[in-house]
């Protein structure tokens, strides 16, 4: 980077100290576990310092950041978005905790890509795009309130077109179902099943999507009956959180039938489970065993 270039008039503070403040951030535990935060970060605030914030578009943080191809269509791919409000929690937990007595500020206001940098002390007086003098912090902790929810391909022995449209339409009824829930920012199913179709990694599709918790499945078909095994993993211990199977008659004039019951039982066990819907998981509690429901 050329260090003679001249920051914008209106960046209160030296180059230098930005930098030592970027260096600070990304000494917090979010962060040292995150390449994609360090990146986004430092790439808007590059960007920023060198004049050239009226750059920092979806398109180009999706293609320069997160290593998007040239046809990324931001408009059919949220996952610069939910990539910048993973960022936002993870600044506004760092300037909550290690960061509360640093003297500067870098925050990234909803609705924009381009960070400010502040004194800390002035941070709650920021405008944010589409509110009146929300402050970053009361926002972002009810942005943090959420749970990112993503159900991942459910796998089956056979690749026929009855089980095939049996399990992707089974998933597609359980994310729709997810919503139902507050807490849960569920990301859609069509950008997990796109992931999916490039990779298995269920982790590394987690992290694309910013999910911290998914929800997997395997079908098993045999002789007219059914078994569908369903659980949720919380991703950073990877621990199972929650889970149950179905068990019935299946035949192709039911596909329909049985998508929709398993997805009444599906949200109806989840809701049983306050553990998730009415306060945040208890990450070392011991994994639940799996429950037995007989579908008719």
């Amino acid at each position: 980077m050329n260090k003679e270039t001249p920051l914008p008039l209106e960046i209160q503070f030296s180059r230098e100290l930005i930098y030592q403040q970027l260096q600070r951030i990304f000494s917090d535990l979010l962060f040292q576990n995150s390449d994609i935060l360090r990146r986004f970060l430092s790439f808007i605030v590059d960007e920023t310092v060198l004049g050239q914030a009226h750059t920092l578009k979806e398109y180009t943080i999706g293609v320069q950041v997160l290593n998007k191809p040239i046809n990324f269509k931001p408009q059919e791919n949220g996952i610069v978005r939910i990539h910048a409000g993973r960022l936002r929690r993870a600044l506004n937990h760092y300037y909550a905790g290690a960061g509360a007595s640093d003297s500067i500020c870098i925050s990234v206001p909803l609705g924009s890509y381009v960070p400010v940098f502040s004194k800390n002390d002035d941070k709650r007086k920021l405008v944010l795009e589409g509110s009146e003098n929300i402050s970053v912090e009361e926002n972002e902790t009810k942005v943090d309130e959420s749970v990112v929810v993503a159900v991942i391909p459910f796998l089956h022995l056979q690749n026929d077109q009855l089980e095939n449209s049996l399990a992707d339409g089974l998933c597609m009824q359980l994310s729709a179902g997810l919503m139902q829930f507050e807490k849960f920012s569920v990301v859609a199913y069509y950008t997990v099943r796109n992931l999916h179709e490039k990779t298995t990694d269920i982790g590394a599709i987690a992290s694309m999507v910013a999910a911290q918790y998914i929800v997997t499945g395997n079908i098993q078909l045999q002789n007219g009956q059914f078994r569908i095994h369903i659980q949720m993993v919380h991703i950073q211990t990877s621990r199972q959180v929650w889970g149950h199977m179905y068990v019935g008659k299946f035949t192709a004039k039911n596909i329909f039938l049985l998508q929709d019951k398993i997805e009444k039982c599906f949200i109806a066990d989840l809701n049983k489970s306050n553990e998730l819907i009415n306060k945040k998981a208890k990450t070392n509690k011991k994994i639940q065993r799996t429950s037995v429901m007989a579908v008719a």
